[in-house]
């Protein structure tokens, strides 16, 4: 069984902020959190006095970090929640995804610095998103973690979950598993967002800019979209579903309805080592420019994941 949460803390604001939305996100399905502080030179036997006291150093820094999360994962969650801490020196694309090989979620910060050079160079939450076999949250900072309550003060509904669907069979069922779950441990609504390629998409631009699925009239579409989110409307009666159907690019469509969303459920494809760049891009513009928490939901899902968000979800409704 898949009984954690994993998230990565170097200390920065986006970790913290990816710290509180982790801890509560655990503690919402009754599980535990680990804590990886990855990339610290390990305790040095030999070489100069140098270089083991910043071996030293780093490692009393990570340690000092690694204590701090702690104390805001409880801040934000409650002091009974489990919690573990990790130090390795592995890089932390590698430490994560490792991690992320049992877990039900991994949650990593964004510093949302965007650009063409930073899809080129990649980052941690690009190549853990690429390559984790679980989802993976993306949360930029600062970002208020926003408790699980319909009572917003005001007479306007809840922010809703924004989800992105295309044509893909083989990811719609395990991006809808995960944005329904959401949906429902979040107690807010589901908004589903589904974009087709525009007719005068370039073809030069085909290799960086991704274009959604040649597919129309936007009748036939809004028909095939219905027919997908009937089974699990069934299956959570209580999370209301609205639904856009657009001539857009899917970034566009999913950046456009979340503006007043507090989470986007997005799929991804991708797979490799030039993926994060020429692949699946939908996903990663979104990732880049989300103002909100953001879930990629990988094409590779372990079927324990989905069913085990679903009987906790389904537990929590029952009980």
């Amino acid at each position: 069984m898949n009984n954690y949460v994993v998230v990565g803390v170097d200390g920065s604001a986006s970790s913290r902020s990816a710290v509180r939305w982790a801890a509560s996100y655990a503690a919402s399905q009754a599980t535990s959190l680990v804590l990886v502080h990855a990339g610290v030179s390990p305790e040095l036997s030999t070489g100069d006095d140098a270089g083991r006291g910043r071996a030293s150093s780093a490692r009393a820094r990570a340690r000092s970090t690694l204590a701090t999360s702690r104390v805001i994962a409880h801040a934000a969650a409650g002091a009974s929640l489990p919690v573990e801490t990790v130090l390795t020196p592995a890089p932390p694309e590698e430490a994560l995804t490792d991690w992320g090989k049992n877990a039900c979620m991994i949650v990593v910060g964004s510093r949302r610095r965007g650009g063409f050079a930073r899809a080129v160079l990649g980052s941690v939450s690009n190549v853990v998103a690429t390559h984790a076999l679980c989802p993976v949250a993306v949360v930029p900072a600062p970002y208020p973690v926003r408790p699980p309550s319909s009572d917003t003060g005001t007479d306007a509904p809840p922010a809703p979950v924004v989800v992105g669907i295309d044509f893909s069979s083989d990811t719609d069922d395990s991006v809808l598993a995960v944005a329904f779950a959401q949906a429902a441990r979040l107690g807010v609504g589901l908004h589903a967002v589904h974009a087709y390629t525009p007719p005068d998409s370039s073809p030069a631009l085909s290799g960086y800019i991704q274009f959604g699925p040649q597919r129309g009239p936007s009748a036939s579409a809004q028909r095939w979209l219905d027919s997908i989110l009937a089974p699990w409307s069934h299956k959570y009666p209580a999370v209301e579903i609205t639904t856009a159907v657009v001539d857009d690019y899917p970034s566009h469509a999913i950046l456009a309805d979340a503006t007043h969303a507090q989470l986007i459920v997005v799929g991804s494809r991708s797979r490799g080592a030039i993926s994060p760049l020429f692949t699946g891009s939908a996903s990663r513009a979104v990732l880049h420019h989300a103002a909100i928490p953001t879930i990629i939901v990988p094409s590779i899902t372990r079927p324990t994941d989905i069913a085990t968000e679903q009987q906790s979800t389904d537990q929590r409704s029952s009980g």
